[in-house]
């Protein structure tokens, strides 16, 4: 199994390679160095294609656009379901909000019991780490996460209680 520090490794070899090449080619093309002078925009817009670490654990997302197609309803009406809490929705930096689709049952409405533990770890953590907190096993649910449990039709009294205990622990 490769680790995360040898992938890493590569990557960055492999970065190393092509911005080399780059800056060679640019070197014989007499390009003006003012072309890589936005050093910190060109590293976002490379690191842009990296997965980030919430895909990992908590995706696959919809953005906004993807939502509002799926439920047939304006820009206007999604962002008032996040307002109200009625959707589980993540901001990303730039701004933009994604939603995980396991909270979506097949006919696009949230599972009720899904926004119950949201609303539960609302005061104590911010909305990635409810996510997280949703997505990760849990020994008191048979090692599933939460949001599996409930999409899988188990109770939600054992899960609301983790969920109490938890944010009542990150509050102190």
């Amino acid at each position: 199994m490769v680790t995360l520090a040898e992938q890493q490794r590569e990557l960055m070899d492999e970065l190393t390679r092509r911005v080399q090449d780059t800056f060679d080619r640019a070197r014989e093309a007499h390009v003006s160095p003012a072309a890589f002078a936005d050093v910190k925009s060109i590293a976002r817009a490379m690191t842009a294609a990296l997965p980030h670490v919430y895909d990992q654990l908590i995706g696959p997302f919809y953005d906004t656009a993807g939502l509002t197609q799926w439920w047939g309803v304006s820009r206007q009406a999604v962002n008032k379901a996040v307002a109200t809490g009625s959707v589980i929705a993540c901001q990303l930096d730039g701004g933009g909000w994604v939603y995980p689709t396991w909270q979506f049952t097949d006919t696009g409405t949230v599972h009720p019991h899904l926004l119950t533990l949201w609303r539960t770890l609302r005061d104590a953590a911010d909305p990635w780490t409810r996510a997280v907190w949703l997505r990760s096993p849990q020994p008191e649910l048979d090692d599933r996460t939460a949001a599996d449990w409930i999409v899988d039709g188990h109770p939600l009294d054992a899960a609301l209680e983790l969920a109490r205990a938890d944010a009542q622990r990150w509050a102190a």
